[in-house]
């Protein structure tokens, strides 16, 4: 099994655990809240429809983490707005096209949110150059309010199998 699949397993199961034991529930949100998620969630969006990751600073706690679908890891927003820099430069990106589902947002407590939201991308290459197939991805944030501000503090991207 992949390292991405027993992460996801994980989660599931750790989800899973938490909602029998009545530990994670859904709570009311206050519009201001998800207007400011649902903003930090769009910013993903605007750095990829505009190959420009400077609308993502600020987004990430100081200790977030953030893994994308080919297995990259980073850790705090040095790290993360570095590594976007440098994706989005990437002229295997430079031709693709992104259809964006709408998020997803449910708020564990008051100060702590999921964000979730699905894409789908054509025409993204490979760093050899060859196109992708159509690439199903899903997006999830967590994110966490503190002095006010909402930032992410994990941020985890997977592609759909292709089928063999």
């Amino acid at each position: 099994m992949t390292t991405m699949c027993m992460f996801r397993l994980s989660t599931l199961v750790f989800v899973y655990v938490a909602l029998a034991a009545g530990q994670v529930t859904s709570q009311p949100a206050e519009p201001a809240d998800e207007a400011a998620i649902r903003t930090i969630v769009s910013h993903w969006q605007q750095a990829w429809d505009n190959f420009n990751a400077s609308v993502l600073d600020g987004d990430y706690a100081e200790d977030a983490d953030w893994m994308n679908a080919f297995g990259a890891k980073e850790k705090g927003p040095t790290k993360i707005m570095s590594y976007m820099i440098e994706v989005l430069r990437r002229p295997s990106v430079a031709g693709r096209h992104t259809v964006w589902n709408e998020p997803q947002i449910r708020f564990i407590r008051p100060d702590i949110a999921i964000a979730y939201r699905d894409y789908q991308t054509v025409g993204q290459k490979t760093l050899s150059g060859k196109e992708m197939p159509q690439r199903n991805t899903h997006s999830t944030w967590v994110l966490s309010k503190e002095n006010g501000k909402w930032r992410i503090v994990s941020q985890m991207i997977s592609d759909d199998k292709p089928s063999s």
